[in-house]
């Protein structure tokens, strides 16, 4: 008779989270009468619900608890948890949260469209409120969010398979693909932490699957002085992503013990030693831009974002 495996508990989150319990003081943000998180839409003055917001100031608060073990930061854990449950919608044997706006940095072509960055935080959210309560619905509500990265984008969720056979979970579902680098590793997380607890053989597949993708292509992200946010307009990252490529890599290392993650964790780390590389970075992405855009669009856009974020 074979051995049934046993859950494993999740902890705190794979990289440190609890900087996002401030995302309430950040003018873009705000909380609902509810205590929910709401994000103020680019470049508008309304505010609506954005599932990876409220999943990384969800699993904020959930590090603040082990932290502290005060219990206002689990209160405003399950807030949060309780908004993905009653706020996934059902697609026949799956689930998704809807984004019904358009972020102005990509020509989205399918609204409302289907987040997988915030599917997998959202998994990893979950999980952990079914650990802390044992309330099934957490549990049940998870594994209808990871039944999208079992369906391809054209399909509704958030998978694509390229023509070599490589399997990746988009951060933003949508064609062409962006392969954006973080996106991606968080979406891999919440496969990871739905095999942990559930030990479905089909998500160990998958995230074996996504692991290979990543060590035949994370080349791509490479520029030689600093790592790429993505591959469709490749953009260099920011500061910002450019370090948190970094942590993640050394999460993936000690996951896998895979040392291409490590061996590119390093390189960019030292990447980052330099200023001149982060003015190059810089330098490109404002090409990039203006090829894009045009210099007055550009122009124009730069000054939206300035009054949207006052």
């Amino acid at each position: 008779m074979e051995k049934k495996q046993i859950e494993e508990r999740l902890g705190k989150y794979h990289i440190e989270m609890k900087y996002n319990t401030n995302r309430p003081t950040i003018s873009t943000y705000k909380l609902d009468k509810k205590g929910v998180l709401i994000y103020k839409i680019p470049y508008t003055n309304s505010f609506d619900y954005y599932p990876v917001s409220i999943t990384l100031y969800a699993l904020g608060n959930f590090e603040m608890h082990l932290d502290t073990n005060n219990d206002k930061y689990i209160d405003n854990f399950l807030k949060q948890v309780d908004w993905l449950v009653n706020n996934i919608s059902i697609k026949d044997d799956f689930g998704v949260w809807e984004h019904k706006f358009v972020i102005p940095y990509y020509n989205f072509n399918r609204v409302p469209w289907v987040h997988g960055m915030a599917q997998g935080l959202a998994i990893s959210s979950l999980l952990r409120a079914y650990q802390l309560t044992s309330n099934k619905v957490y549990l049940e509500t998870a594994e209808k969010a990871y039944g999208a990265f079992q369906k391809d984008i054209n399909d509704g969720g958030v998978r694509y398979i390229d023509k070599e056979g490589n399997a990746w979970l988009e951060e933003y579902a949508i064609q062409p693909p962006p392969h954006i680098l973080n996106g991606f590793i968080f979406a891999l997380f919440g496969v990871y932490d739905f095999y942990r607890v559930t030990k479905n053989n089909n998500a160990l597949a998958l995230w074996n699957k996504g692991i290979n993708t990543l060590e035949k292509n994370l080349f791509r992200y490479n520029t030689k002085y600093w790592s790429l946010y993505n591959l469709l307009q490749k953009y260099p990252a920011t500061k910002k992503y450019h370090n948190l490529h970094i942590k993640q890599l050394n999460v993936l290392y000690e996951m896998t013990s895979r040392k291409i993650f490590k061996n590119y964790a390093l390189k960019w780390n030292s990447y980052g030693e330099r200023k001149l590389n982060l003015i190059r970075g810089k330098t490109r992405r404002g090409m990039i831009h203006l090829r894009r855009h045009g210099l007055i669009d550009c122009i124009k856009q730069y000054r939206l974002k300035e009054k949207w974020m006052k």
